[in-house]
């Protein structure tokens, strides 16, 4: 049964003069209501009831402003600032203790918080349709993240908008759960997952960040449907990812789209990666994957690639579609007539001089390509992709 379909509506300044005297006085199952008005904290819940209301809930800097300690709590539509500003403790607007389980914070706005909502070790929690900004005008190392999970499973974060943070989104040993459509700006990280495994995030949007979504030290994940634009870093970076799924993500406008690090056995298929800076920069022991249906469009430089030897894209499934490729399908299968390598000498010419792409199709580069394939010492090490496509993905012919 929902926590207060049955139990009484509480008010404060009518059933108590503070909130935490309300709390008190409640049932398990009651409603607590802050009317409008600026109500003190720190308060804690160590009952299932509900906490919502037009008042605002303020700690002023006193260390936590709301803690909850009870199952089955339900925050919504309320208003929570001002926490403290120690990070060892840490200081939070909402802080989940581990007994919290099946905790719903939903519909809230939370600003001026060192850490927005802080889920310690609890299971089966909900934070969904929140509002929270974190300290814009603090140094990055006196921030904490918007959102914060440690060592959570079946978390459900969805359809939140965090800005002003650390990181927007910060996932850390935890198992089985759901970020999705969240939007995340104006921080280090919008998303950054480390050493979790088995969860799902997809749909969200993350701009404007030093990074948007950073994959850490994680397995079977699935990433689909992301969007990452105009981060002044990278769109998506994987770092020691394993046996995880990234598909229909777009990557727009970062200084990298893709940035692989030490990462193994994943699949990456359906992607567009769009005038980024550089497309894909791939790096220390990124192999065995299987990379294909992709769209490598208009970016400066479409593969960044340090390798001691080539690396190959497509699968049975077909390749991926390059903008840069000059190339024929004269059977029309949709297939090239030639593989396509990326040409790392000329994508750093074009790095440096761009009115040289007037010369990709000239003479003496055909030239230099054509020695190359014949004689590969010559060869710099690339990704090679032995069918691409001559269309991008879902394009009619």
């Amino acid at each position: 049964m929902s926590p207060g379909l049955l139990g009484a509506t509480l008010l404060v300044g009518i059933h108590g003069a503070t909130v935490q005297e309300v709390v008190d006085r409640a049932e398990p199952g009651d409603v607590v209501v802050l009317p409008e008005g600026r109500w003190s904290g720190p308060v804690r819940i160590d009952k299932s009831l509900t906490l919502t209301g037009e008042g605002t809930l303020a700690a002023d800097g006193a260390g936590r402003t709301l803690t909850i300690s009870a199952p089955g709590v339900t925050v919504k539509e309320l208003t929570v600032t001002g926490s403290g500003d120690d990070l060892a403790v840490p200081d939070a607007c909402i802080y989940l203790e581990p007994s919290a389980q099946g905790a719903v914070i939903e519909g809230c706005h939370l600003d001026d918080c060192l850490f927005g909502i802080w889920v310690h070790e609890t299971d089966d929690i909900k934070v969904v349709g929140n509002v929270v900004v974190g300290r814009p005008e603090a140094a990055r190392a006196r921030k904490g993240n918007g959102i914060h999970l440690f060592d959570a499973t079946r978390a459900t974060v969805l359809g939140n908008v965090v800005s002003g943070a650390r990181d927007g989104i910060y996932v850390s040993v935890t198992e089985d759960s759901l970020i999705a459509e969240n939007t995340a700006s104006n921080q280090r990280f919008g998303i950054h997952y480390m050493y979790s495994y088995d969860n799902v995030i997809r749909d969200n949007v993350t701009n404007h960040n030093s990074g948007g979504v950073a994959l850490m030290q994680s397995r079977r994940l699935t990433v689909t449907g992301n969007q990452a634009s105009h981060n002044e870093r990278h769109g998506i970076l994987f770092r020691d990812l394993q046996d995880s799924e990234v598909a229909y993500n777009r990557v727009e406008g970062n200084a990298e789209g893709f940035f692989f690090f030490s990462s193994l056995d994943n699949q990456f298929h359906h992607n567009t990666i769009l005038g980024n800076q550089i497309g894909a920069r791939i790096w220390a022991g990124t192999e065995r994957n299987e990379v294909w249906g992709n769209a490598f469009v208009g970016n400066r430089q479409q593969v960044y690639y340090v390798s001691a030897y080539d690396q190959t894209w497509g699968t049975d499934e077909g390749g991926n579609y390059w903008s840069d490729h000059l190339a024929w399908d004269q059977d029309r299968d949709g297939v090239a007539d030639r593989p396509y390598r990326a040409d790392v000498a000329t994508a750093r010419m074009l790095q440096r001089y761009p009115s040289s792409v007037l010369l990709l199709s000239s003479p003496t580069l055909e030239l230099i390509r054509t020695v190359q394939r014949r004689i590969p010492s010559l060869r710099v090490p690339s990704v090679l992709d032995p069918e691409p496509l001559v269309m991008r993905p879902g394009e009619a012919p």
